[in-house]
């Protein structure tokens, strides 16, 4: 298929070509004169004179058009015209839930909330008539606000559609996803969604799918003839119990399965998150999940098992080590703040006040000088070359616009882009806390006495207000001890969508820092990272605030 890359296709100006297979290539395009950028999925040419082509290709558009929910992918535009058929979409930063596999398995509460996210978008799916058909990780997209999305209906027909459009060899779907009966040839239902449901939840806990083979013969064989594998002896952390509920919902026979995806959601929810007591020869991941079968720690405990203290920099004239962070089946301060009583949140909306990103906007550019330009066109925030977003408190602006611009700052600076992001944060909260619209009071005098009260009022109000600005809770803090005090960020702004496994919170660390010296605490305590949601490929961070004394 010729490449479109510089070519405009109707009102959108191709950009890059993104990927594509045999039946139609991917590409970002910009919309004019919007300025928005789309993902265009455009019919190849020769299949273009194929009438039956075109009508599936027609009927996808439509499919898609049915379904309105926040875990499917909508549909922008649908057109026929200069020769070619082409569908526009959001452009989608996050990647797909392959790259989040690709890292390794990962711990049941992340996939328990990707599945959930998933089989809610089924459902609807489902509810609206709609059969995917071709559900697996690569057709899994990940919002840039963490959401997982359903994407590629290409395969998906209507209870009621005829089978004439579905060309043969076009609807097999994918070996090691498909249902028995799909590997088959027989018709279809619900429950072949639900039986990829299935092999998904295998794949995410235990790293590989239950039915292998060396060529798509050999997986369709084993799909349709060999039993259904143990996870829990993949990975000894698992429960016996998922092993009963995949044993039903990998049946041979549909019938045997759920016959909704609600009821597999309803029974998913009420499995037990790890074995009761990991055996011996456990993998590495085990060791993650055996604290959480003891009690929560009671207060005398916490200094126990809280993170190591690392000494000052400047009470030793050299940097701190790095500390360890956490990964999807490593140690995790995610978890440790679980067992502690701090209850996980994750982000479901989409927006966040525009009179937040205004500030962020406007000393970017003051911070950037001549270089604004560049990094507001990575970003793809052109609009705000010369001026600011709307600066008032309406839930308006796309989170993802705060992750577009780190990214931008980091392509734009290199080895010099930890320094600029940090200025970013400082003064972008100094003018934040100047213009007194925070909430956080009025400044050190209204703090009752004592550093350490001091400071859990302000963990306290600064995440509260972090809320007010997600419009949502996703932010959380604890006191470890009197040495230490942790402030969680769920679905980080900064961090959503993000692919690079390297840390990324230096406007972070330098906010929490300006709002320590904005309360008069700055000599008292310092500011570390101790996990990145960008490393662990949770969105999730976790900050330390630590006193000079530890």
């Amino acid at each position: 298929m010729k490449d479109l890359t510089g070519t405009r296709v109707g009102s959108y100006e191709i950009v890059e070509r993104l990927g594509g297979g045999g039946m139609a290539v991917v590409y970002r395009a910009v919309q004019q004169p919007l300025g928005r950028e789309v993902a265009l999925k455009a019919l190849s040419p020769e299949l273009f004179q194929d009438d039956g082509f075109v009508k599936r290709f027609e009927a996808e558009a439509k499919t898609l058009a049915k379904l309105d929910h926040p875990n499917i992918l909508p549909i922008y535009d649908f057109e026929l015209s200069e020769g070619m058929a082409y569908l526009t979409m959001p452009l989608i930063r996050g990647g797909t839930l392959r790259d989040i596999l690709n890292r390794g398995p990962l711990d049941t509460l992340s996939a328990w909330r990707y599945l959930r996210e998933i089989g809610d978008g089924l459902q609807h799916a489902h509810d609206a008539g709609i059969i995917h058909r071709d559900l697996k990780p690569t057709n899994v997209l990940i919002h840039t606000d963490g959401r997982a999305m359903l994407a590629d209906f290409g395969l998906a027909r209507g209870a009621g559609q005829p089978t004439h459009l579905t060309t043969v060899g076009l609807a097999i779907g994918t070996p090691g996803y498909m249902a028995p009966e799909q590997v088959m040839g027989h018709d279809v239902d619900r429950r072949a969604d639900i039986y990829a449901m299935g092999v998904l939840t295998f794949e995410m806990l235990t790293g590989r799918l239950p039915f292998t083979g060396a060529n798509r013969m050999e997986v369709a064989y084993a799909t349709v003839n060999t039993p259904i594998p143990s996870a829990a002896k993949l990975n000894a952390v698992l429960p016996d119990e998922l092993d009963v509920l995949l044993a039903r919902v990998l049946a041979k026979d549909p019938a045997q399965r759920p016959q909704s995806v609600k009821d597999l959601l309803a029974q998913m929810a009420k499995l037990p998150q790890r074995r009761a007591t990991a055996t011996a020869g456990a993998p590495a991941a085990a060791a993650v999940a055996r604290p959480a079968a003891t009690p929560s720690p009671q207060p005398a405990d916490a200094a126990a098992i809280r993170l190591a203290s690392v000494p000052p920099p400047h009470l030793h004239g050299s940097p701190p080590p790095t500390p360890s962070t956490g990964s999807s089946t490593g140690s995790s301060a995610i978890r440790t703040l679980q067992m502690m009583g701090v209850k996980p949140a994750r982000a479901r909306g989409r927006f966040i006040l525009n009179s937040h990103v205004a500030n962020l906007i406007h000393v970017a550019r003051d911070v950037t000088g001549v270089r604004w330009p560049e990094i507001a066109y990575t970003a793809g925030l052109a609009q705000y070359v010369d001026q600011d977003p709307p600066n008032d408190e309406q839930l308006a602006t796309p989170v993802e616009y705060l992750g577009r611009l780190n990214e931008a700052f980091e392509t734009t600076y290199g080895p010099e882009a930890e320094d600029q992001l940090r200025a970013w944060g400082r003064r972008a909260t100094e003018r934040w806390l100047a213009e007194g619209r925070h909430g956080m009071g009025g400044g050190p005098r209204w703090l009752v006495p004592g550093r350490h009260r001091k400071l859990a009022g302000i963990v306290k109000s600064f995440s509260e207000a972090m809320d007010n600005v997600r419009g949502e809770h996703t932010h959380a803090w604890l006191q470890v001890d009197e040495f230490q005090f942790w402030l969680v960020n769920f679905s980080n702004m900064f961090a959503l969508g993000r692919i690079k496994t390297v840390k990324s919170c230096h406007v972070w660390v330098a906010t929490i820092e300006a709002i320590l010296r904005w309360a008069g605490l700055a000599n008292d305590w310092y500011v570390e990272e101790v996990e990145c949601g960008c490393v662990t490929g949770t969105f999730d961070c976790v900050f330390a605030i630590r006193s000079v004394e530890s």
